[in-house]
């Protein structure tokens, strides 16, 4: 031990109230509070730890309660009265701009509308500050919409500003909702069903719904408390830009599924859209679930520790789980793999009574094959966020492309029957996305080790 050593140790038990449990909390003290350089300060840290390392303490400490965000209910409620309500508006838009321009309008709007809303929600919605990275950039946000339905509409006539209108809509909607203002969303969606049925010119009734969000969604920001904002890096935006254009290309590729000749195909989405919902709310669980997986095991992943003088034989720690609590916990807590799987089965559950609901309601033309193809896409749309919350972008594309090549391969082959196409896209994408999530979940350590963030 070196001269400086003892009054090293000396500070950093003095500073710690006790001994340091790891060379790296050592140096911490002695970088924070003595002023040593860090590399020094780790050297030095590594000279105070004994030689044998003790063995590891299993963690002690309840993890904590965690609550659904306050207002998630509210949101996904809006977005559901929103989805019926845009779906009312498909005939007299078609009777007055006529259905092919309603079409392609509606092919662009949407694939650009979820990539827009999975860019945004990655950069900033679902980042812990929120909406603070967007409070001074109000402005510059109607600009961008402004731009938007200017570049479309010079670009393809009549459909493309429709499909500008109905982007700057759509996305300016997500960010009332999050702000917490859905009524200020919801009601002039809401009114302009009437005025529209009545014959007013449709193309003034729209824009008018989209000054409306995107001046709304102007005065949302500038009341939005400033303060410090943590962005999410500018590949990961572009990474869930390009997913969310994916899924939304598997929701309009389908040549067999109208969106414009009526309220069929949007309201055909309603009963996955609730299902997904409903699962998303109870995979809020995961933000507990991963810790609690955890309490009790060693912090190392791989450590021999040395057998006492005639003793047993040295074993390894290798992070496999320990004996602790149930698996519940008594919090109402469960597994990772199991919260998911849960989740999973309230989606399925709630889809197909959904479903089965609308089908008895209100028969719908496309039959049981769209209603397939809608619940196919909205799972794999679930675990696209899923795998982007858990860090794993890459597999969320490879899933998404997955999904794209099926559906491609479906049309050139031929449709069977409507929603073919998407059906067989939004299967193939499960079938690379379920095994993907299964791999996270079954070793949380690792999972919880990598960039874990549950938006």
């Amino acid at each position: 031990m070196s001269a400086g050593e003892p009054r090293a140790r000396r500070l950093v038990e003095a500073r710690l109230g006790r001994p340091p449990q790891d060379a790296l909390e050592a140096a911490v003290v002695l970088e924070a509070w003595a002023g040593v350089p860090a590399q020094r300060a780790l050297e030095t840290a590594r000279g105070l730890m004994p030689a044998t390392p003790a063995e590891p303490l299993v963690s002690a400490a309840a993890p904590a309660t965690v609550k659904c965000p306050p207002g998630l209910a509210l949101e996904g409620a809006a977005f559901l009265v929103t989805v019926v309500a845009i779906a009312l508006w498909a005939e007299p838009l078609s009777a007055a701009l006529g259905v092919d321009a309603v079409e392609r309008a509606l092919r662009i709007a949407l694939p650009l509308t979820v990539a827009l809303q999975s860019a945004l929600h990655v950069r900033h919605l679902g980042r812990p500050s929120g909406l603070t990275g967007l409070a001074d950039r109000g402005g510059a946000l109607v600009g961008a919409a402004f731009a938007i339905v200017v570049v479309l509409a010079l670009a393809l006539g009549q459909p493309g500003l429709l499909a500008g209108l109905l982007t700057v809509t759509w996305t300016g909607g997500t960010i009332l909702i999050r702000r917490g203002w859905a009524l200020a969303y919801c009601v002039p969606v809401l009114a302009a069903v009437p005025i529209l049925l009545t014959g007013a010119p449709a193309l003034i009734v729209v824009a008018a719904v989209a000054v409306e969000t995107a001046l709304g969604v102007a005065w949302a920001l500038r009341t939005t408390a400033t303060g410090t904002a943590a962005p999410g890096r500018w590949s990961r935006t572009f990474g869930a830009g390009l997913c969310g254009g994916g899924v939304g290309l598997l929701l309009v590729a389908d040549p067999s599924v109208s969106w414009a000749t009526g309220a069929a195909a949007a309201l055909a989405l309603l009963p996955s859209a609730t299902g997904a919902l409903w699962a998303g709310r109870y995979l809020w669980k995961l933000v507990g679930a991963f810790p609690h997986a955890l309490a009790g095991l060693p912090a190392c992943a791989v450590q021999v520790h040395p057998a006492p003088r005639g003793g047993q034989p040295a074993r390894a720690s290798t992070g496999d789980p320990a004996p602790r609590r149930g698996s519940d916990g008594g919090d109402g807590l469960r597994s990772p793999l199991a919260t998911v799987l849960v989740a999973l089965a309230r989606y399925v559950a709630l889809t197909a009574v959904g479903s089965a609901v609308l089908l008895a309601l209100a028969p719908l033309g496309e039959g049981v094959g769209v209603l397939a193809a809608f619940g196919a896409v909205a799972l794999a749309t679930l675990l696209v966020g899923l795998l982007e919350s858990l860090g794993r972008p890459s597999v969320a594309a490879v899933g998404v492309a997955a999904g794209l090549a099926g559906l491609v391969l479906v049309r050139l082959v031929g449709l069977p029957f409507p929603g073919a196409a998407m059906l067989a896209g939004g299967t193939l994408a499960l079938v690379v996305l379920v095994p993907g999530v299964l791999v996270l979940l079954v070793r949380p350590a690792r999972t919880l080790a990598t960039s874990l963030w549950i938006p």
